[in-house]
């Protein structure tokens, strides 16, 4: 099992959600963060090795202008326990 992290910018961030959802990630975390005139979400998930590209894929399709410094994407191991990424108060 592998963990998301990717850094987007936040104006697609919900249509980015939806994507994902599609081809089965039922577990996304999204923090958003605000500074004057800059704006970005922070997304989590959590998904199989072998998805790790489709996933980077919808990422990329989603960005929001044709620069490819629009996003940034994180990849770490997780442990093959099934555990959920989200905080035990969230469950």
């Amino acid at each position: 099992m592998k963990k998301v992290i990717a850094y987007v910018n936040n104006y697609k961030v919900h249509l980015l959600v939806q994507e994902l959802q599609k081809i089965g990630i039922d577990e996304i975390i999204v923090t958003e963060y605000f500074k004057p005139r800059k704006k970005i979400s922070r997304l989590e998930l959590r998904c199989g090795n072998n998805w790790v590209e489709q996933v980077r894929n919808i990422v990329h399709k989603n960005k929001t202008t044709d620069n490819m410094n629009d996003n940034c994407f994180e990849v770490k191991e997780l442990d093959d326990n099934n555990e959920s990424i989200f905080p035990n108060f969230c469950e």
